[in-house]
């Protein structure tokens, strides 16, 4: 049996050490994971995997004899050291194991995971018997705790695939001295020796002819070449042997042969042929497998799969487009493409709330969301009203004598912050209703776009700040500014500038803004510009199928894990990463009309705002 081995390790310390060790030698293996706590323990348990390795193959004996003999010397060299370790191997299909402390080993047999130590106990040795296609883990039990529920994922991909995805992961988490180690084992079958057929042996007698033609061809050749040679023998015995009749066999010999050398040409094109599109498909295969394991794990990357797995799909029906297999994978990833792209279509999207039940033609454009409740503002009466999400009950908080002309207004906890263009920034109570100033109208703003609540500080988005070189019709690059107020024990501070000095931007075309521990801003291009205590971070849109078009508004918060994006001109809301990758999205109508979202992740709803009405939509 051949077997296919990929490793995975996390980060070491010269105190902690988690390390894999394999060795194969003809029909014996030998594999060992290590967790060793002592001085040096990186080096240390390096050398003594080394040195168990060789004893284990230099020992006489039976594998079982060879194994418990190995594992007794390994106590020995770690004695004064704290460890866990695992040793095992197979010879031809029977697999030994035996093991001390916090390891693991898992068999994916099938569409079965089982756990293998489970049978026995510390210092035990098992055994038990492999068979082809079978995947063995061998690994610490930090690494499992690691994977968590996506362990038999991860197992299910390709193996180059698992250590690469592994590996990325184990390093985005920085994790150190937490004992992540492991092999993965995969165990395929040797190839049968083929008996050769006659046919096989008509060929090697035969000049020209070779028997890696495909099957087709070589029937045709055989045809050909078996009655010449019966043939030949035939004018031997039979025909004199004047020059007539050997000119007659000379001309019959050299359209046979030319007949055969002709069909010798089209059997090797038809091989090479064969051999390209079965390396076409079969990588598509293993893309389209290696996307489906990804789906769920690293959505960007499944993308990539799914992309190349369609690319190698198309190569191979350029060659033969009617053949089943190919056609079969084709139906395959067609159907199963929206679920490894996370991919969802909404058809109903059910009325939530009526706002003119609030009041007669109540009109709002945005909608601002925290906790359970939303705050919306009818720019046109200049109302303000709270709606709670699970009561589905509403209270206006505020009119135009209050708001005066309001045109912004954001929710954050128990507190409404308003802007208005003769007021300033208003802070409005939700529990007492009670209104107060933040600031007055302050020379210093140019056309504010957009405002937001976050932790208790009131922020606005001032697309040209007019003190600066330019004008609020003409605004320079780098000219718009991010306003901060902050509480304080008289109300608020003075407005402060939340961009430091070398950041430069321009805010030109921005809709709107969002804020958790970064602020993130939309433009109408499709751009998010991302700037976390006061600097500009490196922020791209990562795995899209298609850009995106016509954007309306975007939403994220403290309370949510990721970033949406109202995509109104691909009638979609996309679903990112706070980094920007690709998660997934929900296509549907309203995803076009809209003007404003904002999604309930623990709620498992989004909400979208059209006109007077408010509806909801699964989040899947």
């Amino acid at each position: 049996m051949n077997l296919k081995i990929a490793q995975v390790i996390g980060l070491n310390t010269d105190q902690k050490a988690a390390q894999v060790s394999s060795g194969v030698r003809g029909d014996n293996s030998f594999f060992a994971v290590l967790d060793l706590t002592c001085d040096d323990a990186f080096t240390k348990g390096r050398q003594i995997l080394s040195q168990l390795s060789d004893f284990y193959f230099d020992f006489e004996g039976s594998p079982a004899e060879k194994l418990s003999a190995t594992f007794e010397e390994a106590k020995e060299k770690f004695a004064a050291s704290q460890y866990s370790l695992l040793l095992a191997s197979s010879s031809g299909k029977a697999l030994y194991l035996i093991f001390s402390g916090e390891v693991e080993v898992y068999l994916k047999r099938d569409e079965k995971l089982s756990s293998l130590l489970s049978v026995g106990s510390s210092s035990q040795l098992i055994s038990g018997f492999l068979q082809g296609g079978d995947r063995l883990l061998f690994s610490t039990k930090s690494l499992t705790g690691f994977l968590g529920e996506d362990l038999e994922k991860s197992l299910n991909l390709p193996l180059e695939v698992f250590e690469q995805e592994i590996t990325d992961r184990i390093g985005a988490s920085n994790l150190e001295n937490q004992g992540l180690a492991g092999l993965v084992v995969e165990i395929q079958e040797e190839e049968k020796e083929e008996i050769p057929s006659l046919e096989q042996e008509v060929y090697e007698s035969t000049p020209g002819v070779t028997s890696d033609d495909s099957p087709r061809s070589s029937k045709i050749i055989n045809y050909l070449v078996t009655p010449l040679v019966v043939f030949k023998k035939f004018f031997a015995i039979y025909f004199p042997r004047s020059g007539k009749v050997r000119l007659i066999m000379a001309v019959i010999l050299i359209v046979v042969i030319a007949l055969g050398v002709g069909l010798k040409v089209k059997a090797g094109k038809d091989v090479a042929r064969d051999v390209t599109f079965n390396q076409a498909l079969q990588q598509a295969r293993d893309d389209f497998s290696a996307a489906k394991g990804l789906s769920s794990l690293n959505p960007s990357d499944a993308k990539a799969k799914l992309d190349s797995a369609r690319q190698n799909l198309d190569k191979a029906l350029s060659l033969k487009p009617k053949e089943a297999q190919a056609q079969d994978l084709k139906k395959q990833i067609e159907a199963e493409s929206g679920s490894i792209l996370q991919q969802s279509t909404a058809s109903e999207f059910p009325v939530f709330l009526d706002m003119d039940l609030i009041k007669k033609n109540f009109r709002a454009s945005q909608m601002s969301l925290s906790g359970n409740n939303l705050l919306l503002l009818d720019r046109s009466v200049k109302t303000l009203v709270a709606v709670d999400l699970t009561k589905k009950s509403n209270q206006i908080l505020a009119g135009s004598d209050q708001l005066g002309e309001a045109t912004l207004a954001s929710l954050n906890g128990g507190l409404a912050f308003v802007f208005s263009k003769d007021k300033g920034v208003l802070r409005v109570d939700t529990g007492s209703q009670k209104v107060t100033s933040v600031s007055k109208v302050d020379r210093d703003w140019g056309e504010i776009l957009d405002l937001a609540g976050f932790a208790g500080n009131v922020y606005l988005l001032d697309l040209a700040n007019p003190s600066a070189t330019g004008s609020a019709s003409s605004p320079q690059a780098g000219s718009g500014q991010i306003w901060k107020y902050l509480p304080t024990a008289d109300g608020y501070s003075d407005s402060r500038e939340y961009l430091s000095k070398n950041t430069k931007t321009n805010f030109a075309n921005s809709l709107r803004m969002q804020i958790e521990s970064s602020i993130y801003i939309l433009k109408s291009g499709g751009e998010i510009l991302r700037f976390t205590k006061g600097d500009k971070d490196n922020f791209g849109l990562e795995g899209l199928d298609k850009g995106v078009k016509d954007p309306k508004s975007i939403f994220t918060s403290s309370d949510t894990d990721n970033l949406y994006v109202l995509d109104s001109g691909n009638s979609r809301l996309l679903i990112l990463t706070k980094t920007g990758k690709y998660k997934g999205q929900i296509s549907g109508e309203k995803f076009a009309s809209a003007s404003d979202v904002v999604v309930d992740e623990k709620g498992k709803k989004v909400y979208l705002l059209e006109g007077s009405k408010i509806y909801s939509v699964d989040l899947k």
